[in-house]
């Protein structure tokens, strides 16, 4: 189905994915109806769009998201509870608001006759890698509570596609990066500390990969999902080409703000805080490497990503300077 003239609601449109995903939208010419509970979505992200309604709600209250769904035709759920850390402190939070909540949203879309649900899962499914790049067919052994809600999700949406024939596709991000990004992962910290003029603190020896995949290229699959008809029940990895490890990640951010500084390393216990950032934990089980295989996306919805990871951080660095302070609030905290 062809984006142009429908209307689309968008849980977590105030958010980092959210955002894009609303403006590339209403460039493309739908209307887009966001509802977001703002706890770590900004609103300012929005002012300029036109085609837009805002409604301030939460995904857990099934009676004001039934009824701001009516009327849409497309749902887009990337509202989440997002942090690791949060997940691990408050497992039953995680639960509601990553399982219960996109029920809620499932539920809703059946009553009001939505035509597809996307849902943003998370690579974070797989667990510790036993192959890379990791195919959608690996074993789901997920580490952490946001990874075994994410999980569930995707589960839902293929029961909801199998009993109640309605449309979804799920997509399994990478690691998303640039603007708007929230603060509190690898990349953020060390463009947040670099830009104050301090080193970027590396845990371990840096070799851990991971896969980063710029925003633009995940509002591409995006769109690609919605307007194939033929994927309805699948689940999709969405990976990008930047395929790095730790090191490579600190010296990119130092190359691109100040050259003069050079990687500190540490080595935290898991869950103890860095002698040289004591407001940064090391994770509990941490992932040695994470890189995903795109090829069913390529193959079935034609999934190109074309950012490169210097071009990325470039822009998420720019985006950064413009207001510093947008990083002051921790979601972690």
């Amino acid at each position: 189905m062809k984006i142009q003239g429908k209307k689309i609601f968008l849980t977590g449109g105030a958010g980092f994915i959210g955002s894009h995903l609303a403006r590339k939208f209403v460039n493309l010419g739908a209307e887009v109806v966001v509802y977001d509970n703002l706890s770590t979505g900004v609103k300012e992200y929005l002012k300029d769009l036109p085609n837009i309604s805002f409604i301030k709600g939460d995904i857990l209250d099934t009676k004001l998201l039934e009824s701001s769904m009516k009327g849409c035709e497309i749902v887009s759920h990337h509202a989440a509870e997002l942090e690791v850390f949060t997940g691990i402190g408050n497992t039953i939070h995680e639960m509601r608001v990553n399982i219960e909540g996109t029920l809620n949203v499932l539920n809703a879309a059946i009553k009001n006759d939505i035509q597809k649900v996307v849902y943003a899962s998370s690579g974070g499914v797989y667990g510790q890698a036993e192959y890379t790049p990791e195919k959608e067919t690996h074993p789901l052994m997920p580490q952490w509570p946001y990874g075994v809600a994410k999980l569930a999700g995707e589960k839902y949406c293929q029961q909801y596609t199998q009993l109640y024939g309605l449309p979804t596709v799920s997509f399994r991000y990478g690691i998303v990066y640039g603007p708007h990004e929230w603060y509190g992962r690898v990349l953020t910290m060390f463009i947040k500390r670099v830009f104050s003029g301090k080193a970027p603190v590396i845990f371990g020896d840096g070799s851990q990969r991971r896969d980063f995949v710029y925003v633009s290229d995940v509002v591409d699959a995006n769109i690609l999902g919605i307007e194939n008809d033929s994927v309805s029940g699948m689940r999709f990895n969405i990976g990008g080409i930047a395929h790095v490890n730790v090191v490579d990640i600190a010296n990119m951010v130092t190359k691109l703000i100040d050259p003069s500084l050079k990687p500190i390393f540490d080595d935290p216990k898991p869950g103890e805080a860095s002698k040289h950032q004591p407001e940064r934990k090391r994770l509990p089980a941490e992932l040695k490497d994470f890189i995903l295989d795109i090829s069913l996306a390529r193959e079935k919805l034609g999934y190109d990503p074309k950012i490169s990871f210097e071009e990325g951080v470039t822009k998420e660095i720019k985006w950064y300077k413009s207001d510093p302070s947008i990083w002051d609030y921790d979601p972690r905290v």
